[in-house]
Formats: structure tokens, sequence, C-alpha cells
């Protein structure tokens, strides 16, 4: 087959099973009203459903270069789709929301070497002058997937059920499997030191401390004084993991990449970005459903628009980078990011859809500039023994934020709600004062990309 071919054919497994991960990411957000009134929940709790799959990845994606050296990408990529499609089995089958708590856990751990070992057989496989080509296609397949998951949940849910959301991926998975055993090549495997366990476990139990607490005060039944307790243990298990780290000579997360200055930078904005524009598809779905009262199917399609938005990125993002450099563009593009997420707090009942829909497809055109920016700039100078560790640490922090980012934004949600109401309900007013408040977050990015040099990443560009 020829080298072409075989690129190709690599990119197409890369970027399908990536789709389905990202799709499965945002998939319940249309969802939600429906899956409250068969789960007998309030819909906001049903973000635990969500969390809970961000923080799974979150969680196995560290140690997921190391097991990709042992075992063999091939190997370990067919393993991690296979769990996955098998826990949507699970989830769509889940009678409640801890059953589908567990399995959305399970389908984390199965993204959680899928998405990295993906990204690792790439970068293991282009050339760097063709890194920000192949990079650009990756992550545009990935956001489209996070943008046409909720449009696909609202019409899967309105025409048969929501337990179809999950049970869609079985037949993919299938196929993915099946391409990926004739078109990946052979196993290659590393020889790799020994595993961090104690770090691993005393990261993993802090990072899900983190979230959790995070998650609960937004929560409905748990008072604010349990999450603050379970907040303080996570920074214990936290601060106790960097301690143990600093003597180790290889642990989970790999702090020396941070003196990579433009991977550092990638690596601040993407967290901050995360933060606040992660909780958008989780609180656009709430706008529309509980506060303008529109159809899931009518909900999904107004988020279609982000999906064209990021479609129509892929034919200019190189370009603008070659024309303004890393730089200019991410200064400015988030400066724009920040008034598009702005822009939503002023949709109200007496707006036109077509407006809305123009609104989506701006924020999902400079999304997604933001994002392959930010991507491409990571890798640029990494060297070579390092791809594996870096790209771990990377997909790790950018899970983490969205994890916070929804999180986040159901907490805002909280907030505003109390600040309005003495029960805690879902209105436009509410929602329309997180997203302005999440657009405020944006802005703190700018501090952090300003000290980009004009002449970072110029290489991945000529």
């Amino acid at each position: 087959m020829p080298e072409s071919m075989i690129q190709r054919s690599l990119i197409f497994i890369v970027s399908l099973s990536l789709f389905m991960e990202a799709v499965d990411s945002t998939v319940i957000n249309t969802a939600i009203p429906a899956m409250s009134l068969s789960l007998g929940v309030h819909p906001l709790d049903l973000k635990i459903a969500l969390i809970s799959y961000l923080l799974s990845l979150a969680i196995f994606i560290p140690i997921s270069g190391w097991i990709a050296d042992k075992f063999g990408t091939k190997r370990v990529f067919i393993s991690a789709l296979t769990i996955f499609s098998l826990s949507s089995l699970w989830c769509g089958f889940a009678p409640n929301l801890m059953g589908l708590v567990i399995g959305r856990l399970l389908q984390g751990l199965g993204g959680a070497m899928m998405v990295p070992v993906a990204r690792l057989i790439l970068l293991r496989t282009v050339s760097r002058h063709e890194l920000i080509i192949v990079m650009s296609r990756v992550v545009t397949v990935s956001a489209l997937g996070l943008m046409l998951g909720p449009v696909l949940g609202g019409v899967i849910t309105h025409y048969l059920s929501w337990h179809w959301i999950f049970w869609v991926n079985i037949p993919i998975g299938i196929i993915v499997v099946l391409i990926a055993a004739f078109g990946l090549k052979e196993n290659i495997t590393y020889d790799v030191p020994p595993l961090d366990k104690v770090g691993f476990v005393l990261f993993g139990i802090g990072l899900a401390e983190l979230t959790f607490a995070l998650s609960s005060f937004s929560e409905t039944y748990i008072p604010d004084k349990y999450s603050a307790i379970i907040l303080f243990v996570a920074f214990l298990f936290l601060g106790a993991y960097f301690l143990h780290s600093r003597n180790q000579p290889n642990p989970i997360i790999k702090m020396q990449l941070f003196r990579i200055r433009t991977f550092r930078i990638s690596a601040q904005g993407n967290f901050l970005g995360r933060l606040s524009f992660g909780g958008v598809p989780f609180l656009l779905p709430l706008l529309f459903q509980f506060g303008l009262g529109y159809s899931a199917p009518l909900s999904g399609a107004l988020l279609a628009p982000m999906a064209v938005g990021v479609l129509l990125v892929k034919i200019f993002t190189v370009r603008l980078l070659r024309w303004f450099g890393f730089k200019k563009l991410l200064v400015g593009n988030t400066f724009l990011v920040a008034l598009s997420l702005w822009s939503f707090s002023f949709i109200n009942t007496h707006t036109s859809i077509y407006v809305i829909a123009l609104v989506t497809l701006i924020f999902g055109f400079l999304l997604s500039i933001q994002y392959s920016g930010l991507n491409s700039l990571a890798y640029g100078d990494i060297p070579v023994e390092e791809l594996s560790s870096a790209t771990s640490c990377m997909i790790t922090l950018q899970q983490i934020s969205i994890s916070f980012g929804v999180a986040l934004s159901a907490l805002l949600v909280r907030l505003f709600s109390h600040s309005f109401h003495a029960t805690f309900i879902l209105t436009v007013e509410t929602i329309h004062r997180a997203l302005f408040a999440m657009g405020i977050i944006t802005f703190a990015m700018l501090f952090i990309l300003f000290s980009l040099s004009p002449k970072d990443g110029t290489h991945l560009i000529k």
C-alpha cells in the first residue's frame, strides 16, 4: 500500500474514533430533560453523568502513554475501542443514575486509552512539517463531534429514546475495530520504566475528589459543608502527590515539560479556555429547553451551526496562522470568543431562531481556531522522545478543565438562581448571567497569550 494511502487510512481511523469519543462527551446534553424524567432526578444533577465520563478520562489518560509503549499502540487502541463500545451498551440499559454513572466511568476508561493513543499514533507517523495540517484535520473532526453530540442527542431522544444515544456507538465501534485491525501497523513496544503506582493512586484519588467536590457544590441534595470537606481532602491528596512526584524519576505527570515555554503557555491557555467555555454545550440546551421552551430536536438543531463553523475553519486555519502568526491570531481570537460568549446572554423568547443559529455558527468558528492554534503550538517544541508524556499530559489537562468547566457552569447557575429565587429553578435570567460570567473568565486568557513571542510556532506553518 502506498505511503500516502497508509497515512490517509491512519487519519481516517484516528479521526473516526476521536469523533465517536467526542460525541459521547456531549451527547447527553440535549437528552437531559428526558433522562431526568426517566431516572427521576433533577436536571442539574445529571451533570454528574457527564462529569463522571470526563473524570474517568482525566484519571486514566496520564498512564495511557506508558501502557501504549509497554503493550503496543495497536493492541491498546483496539482494546480501548472494545471497552468503549461495550460500556455504551451498559449505559443504554442503566436503570438509575448510579448505573448510568458506572457505565460512563467505564466509557471514560475506554476513551482514556483511545484518545491519547490515537494522537500518539499520528505524532509518531506524521512528520513535523505536516503536523499542523494533520492536527488541524483531527482537531476539526473532534471538535465537530463535540458540537454534533447535542444535535444527535436531541434527534435520537425525540424520535427513539435516550437509550439509543449510547447504543448507536455499537455498530460504529465494530467498524472502527475491524478497520484498525487491518489498517494499523503491528505493535511496536518500548522499554518502559516502572509505573509509579503510588503516584497514580494519589493523583487519581485527588483528581476524583476535586472534580466531585466542585460538582457537588451545585447539587440539589449535598450540603455545602460536605462539599467543602471533600474539597479539603482533594487538596491533601494532590499535595501529597506533588511532594511524592518530586523525587520520582518517572512521575505520572512529568512537570519538567512545563519548562518548555510554548507547551506551558498552550497548557495554561487550554485550561482557562475550557474552564470558561467548556460548559457551553451543557448550558445552551438548558437555555433552549428549560428557558425558552424549545423541543429537544430544535435545541439540538440550534447547536448544529457550531459544527458548520468548525468545518469552515478547516479551510482557513493554516492560512490565518501564516498571515497573523500564533500570537496575534490567538490574542485576537480570544477577545472575539469572549464577546461571542456574551452574545448568548442576550438570547430570549423574542430572539429569532435564525439569529441564534448565526451566533452559534460564529462561536463554533472562533472556538475551532482557538483549539487548533493552542493544540498545534503545544507539540511544536517537544522532543520526539517526550511526545508520549506530552500527549498524556496535555489531554489530561484538557479533560480536567472541561470537567471543571461543566461544574463551574452548573455552580454559577445555582448561585445566580439563589440570588433571584428562593428555590433552585432554571430560568433564562440565571443562565444568561452564568454565560456572561464565563465570558469574563475567557478574557483572563489574554494575560497568558501576551507572553507568546511573535516567532513562536513559525516552524510549524512554513
